[in-house]
């Protein structure tokens, strides 16, 4: 009787097992599906991306890359809006992260009164959809003269990020309070121990949000669109050239191969960032995910 249980546990184990890879599978073939239509329509010509759909290029081509990267406007423009994506981006992100993990210091390792009422209001501004602050947003900086140039895609990241404070405060409590005992013996400071000590313990946590903002700040497509809308072409974010682009070629015959060739150079760098610092950016997002 109990050889026959252990054989039934172990094949529902297995049929389950199995049942979880190919619900995997599935769910993996749905999301790289369209990455891989993007890839191989890149590489057709302009007469088969109109034709008869095909799984693969029936003529192997890089006259899509060559158009893109060629001695015309696009060109530039993609390169001056890859320029102002960072400018945008990485001052926003390192400000952003600096004042979000002091703020999650606090909150993790100092203690005053109201400081679970205040966390408690901080992760409430967490459900609240982006999208109800931007015509308060666009008022006030319509009032301050700002649209049309970039500090409104700026400034309101620089003062931190509620989600960056909520997982740098669950890394930050795992940081053994002894570590800024000793510290406070040897006389630092609390800013000197939150950049001399915590901010080195809490490097993946760092990686983790730095790779997060940078994606969001990266793929932002409707702020740069409200706020540059008046600005020129080369004066736009990556996301909007590649929009106004797309547009552009929709006016006639649509060049799918030219399109998707762009779309394909716009995710070569947050892909290379990704590989590139995967492992902190999983561990620091599953040690913040475990600290109650």
């Amino acid at each position: 009787m109990t050889k026959t249980k252990t054989v039934s546990g172990r094949t529902l184990t297995i049929a389950s097992k199995v049942l979880m890879y190919l619900l995997l599978i599935v769910l993996a073939t749905i999301v790289l599906l369209p990455f891989y239509f993007m890839v191989e329509s890149s590489f057709k010509t302009y007469a088969e991306a109109l034709g008869k759909f095909t799984w693969w290029p029936q003529e192997f081509t890089a006259e899509a890359y060559n158009y893109i990267l060629g001695d015309n406007p696009f060109r530039i423009n993609l390169l001056s809006s890859f320029g102002v994506t960072l400018l945008v981006t990485v001052p926003t992100m390192a400000v952003g992260i600096f004042v979000s993990s002091m703020s999650a210091y606090v909150f993790a390792k100092r203690s005053f009164d109201g400081r679970g009422a205040l966390f408690g209001v901080l992760l409430f501004t967490m459900m609240l959809p982006g999208t109800i602050l931007m015509m308060p947003q666009y008022l006030i900086f319509s009032e301050m003269e700002l649209v049309g140039t970039v500090l409104p895609l700026m400034l309101p990241g620089m003062f931190g990020s509620a989600t960056c404070v909520f997982f740098m405060r669950q890394f930050i409590r795992g940081i053994p309070d002894s570590i800024v005992d000793a510290a406070k013996v040897d006389g630092l400071g609390h800013f000197k121990i939150f950049v001399l000590i915590i901010l080195p313990l809490a490097w993946p946590a760092l990686i983790s949000q730095i790779v997060l903002w940078f994606l969001a700040g990266y793929n932002d497509y409707m702020g740069p669109l409200i706020y540059l809308s008046t600005s020129a072409m080369n004066e736009k974010t990556l996301q909007v050239a590649l929009a106004y682009f797309s547009f552009s070629q929709s006016k006639g015959m649509e060049n799918i191969p030219a399109i998707m060739a762009g779309a394909v150079l716009t995710v070569i760098p947050p892909l290379v960032l990704y590989m590139a610092f995967q492992k902190f950016f999983i561990s620091g997002l599953v040690v913040s995910g475990l600290k109650d």
